[in-house]
């Protein structure tokens, strides 16, 4: 009878450790001064460690010293009350982060505790990618509007300048110094076009690039003026095609050069790799993009490194480490940008004195490289009627004045209605239209589809202080003969609009 019940206590204790080991959770058993007695498979490979090696070891010592303090107050068990830790985890030394739910059990006289426990670390790094991503996106929406309003501000000021400039010799005294007032402009414009690379603004111009070739220009340049930096160049053969904003792209490489140079006051090494890889669906979730081929750019530097805190805002514009004046603090906030409006993403991994790598990954196309044409400054004029819509009185005020100076005859529009009003009585004589895309009655896209009802054949030309991505290449898609982006000069605009009335 004797042996008969121990096999029957045997039985049932194999079957019990057969269920504890196909359990999906950590599952340990602990004796009352917190020695583990009994470990799961689950748990042996959560927390890494042999299991000749968990058993008889202190629970407790398992986890970072600021939180073994705290679980040997939670492991007491004198009251024999279940205790669900939630809201809170607990850092291994392995650096995982566990929820756990004790449970004081007694048996024959004889006190255990049962600790039930999973690997959150997974779910709490996607959380936080998820709010980062949140935040940037409100960021940039903010971000992509104040850029828009200044770049309104910016066309004023250019308009004028070049409207003089138009009327004088460089002999003329004035000439130099609007010569530098359209500098700062371009100064001005320059920072409108970090902002907008951050924001929902996008890209320019894209064009099928091969990612070696910028990198081999930006680098060499780079090089050449910061001697105290070894740069180490390993490029992929026959590496995929991306399709990108060429200037966008040499203007991210060089604000992650800059970083680099920044984190190495006294020297280091800089080290650029471009490499084909495949993301499955699962790496790429986080960011909200598509799995697929990529290129993957790395660039990493010998230098300080950063702590957590700072490596959660690198990103955010105006966030700086330097002090007061030393930095606009837009310079990764545009690298962020940049990538995400080119459909990619960009990770970081930085320790405090063990140097930062960037990650950057930009979706390949199967297109051929394109080379780039430089745009010529000459004035073209003519003598065509032009209807000019826009909202804003000193783009309208600017605008007509250049267009006047370059020959053309001018109707003028403040409001989607108005202009499509204006094009119904004049429609036999308007020969192109320059339509602002962004308007707060009706749109220049609601505008644009109206115009084409009336005339399937009139030439439109976008104007906007957004890039040409987002809304513009949807109206582009449509049949819009061209764009120009805020704030524009008397040559561009002038060649410009000769090319949508051929």
């Amino acid at each position: 009878m004797k042996i008969l019940s121990e096999k029957k206590l045997l039985l049932s204790q194999r079957h019990f450790e057969t269920i504890l080991a196909g359990m999906y959770c950590g599952i340990l058993e602990l004796t009352p001064e917190a020695r583990i007695v009994y470990c799961n498979p689950v748990a042996v490979s959560l927390l890494g460690m042999p299991e000749e090696k968990l058993l008889g070891s202190d629970f407790t010592e398992l986890f970072q010293h600021n939180d073994n303090q705290g679980i040997r107050k939670l492991l007491d068990t004198s009251d024999h009350t279940p205790q669900t830790i939630s809201g809170n985890s607990f850092a291994t030394l392995n650096g995982k982060e566990f929820s756990m739910k004790i449970l004081p059990v007694k048996s024959k006289g004889k006190e255990a505790i049962v600790v039930i426990f999973k690997d959150i670390s997974l779910r709490k790094n996607i959380e936080a990618r998820l709010i980062q991503a949140q935040k940037m996106e409100a960021i940039g929406t903010l971000a992509g509007g104040m850029a828009h309003d200044f770049n309104n501000l910016l066309m004023g000021m250019q308009g004028y300048v070049s409207l003089m400039l138009m009327d004088i010799k460089p002999t003329h005294p004035h000439y130099r110094r609007l010569k530098a007032i359209e500098n700062q402009v371009e100064s001005g414009t320059e920072l409108t076009r970090q902002l907008l690379a951050f924001a929902r603004g996008g890209k320019y111009e894209v064009k099928s690039t091969n990612i070696n070739e910028l990198i081999i220009k930006t680098s060499n340049m780079f090089g050449r003026t910061k001697k105290e930096m070894k740069i180490h160049r390993k490029y992929q053969k026959d590496i995929w095609t991306v399709e990108v904003d060429q200037g966008q792209i040499e203007q991210t490489l060089l604000n992650l050069y800059v970083n680099a140079w920044q984190a190495m006051p006294e020297g280091g090494d800089l080290n650029i790799k471009t490499e084909n890889v495949t993301l499955d669906e699962t790496y790429v979730k986080p960011f909200k993009i598509e799995p697929g081929n990529y290129v993957k750019l790395t660039i990493s530097d010998t230098g300080v490194g950063m702590d957590e805190r700072i490596k959660a805002r690198i990103f955010e514009p105006f966030f700086t480490t330097k002090e007061m004046g030393r930095g606009t603090g837009l310079g990764l906030a545009s690298v962020y940008g940049i990538i995400k409006n080119h459909s990619g993403f960009i990770n970081v991994y930085s320790e405090k004195n063990k140097g930062t790598t960037f990650s950057v990954y930009l979706p390949a196309f199967e297109k051929t490289v394109i080379k780039k044409r430089e745009l010529s400054a000459e004035v073209l004029k003519g003598s065509e009627t032009i209807l000019l819509v826009d909202d804003e009185d000193v783009i309208i005020e600017v605008s007509l004045e250049i267009l006047n100076a370059l020959g053309y005859q001018v109707l003028t529009a403040r409001s989607g209605k108005e202009a499509i009003e204006i094009y119904k009585k004049n429609k036999d004589k308007i020969d192109m239209i320059i339509l602002d895309m962004i308007m707060p009655d009706m749109g220049g896209g609601k505008v644009y589809d109206k115009i084409k009802e009336i005339n399937p054949d009139i030439k439109v030309l976008l104007s906007s202080g957004y890039s040409i991505e987002g809304q513009a290449s949807e109206i582009l898609k449509r049949g819009c003969n061209g764009f120009i982006q805020k704030p524009f000069n008397v040559s561009e605009l002038s060649q410009i609009i000769k090319k949508v009335l051929r």
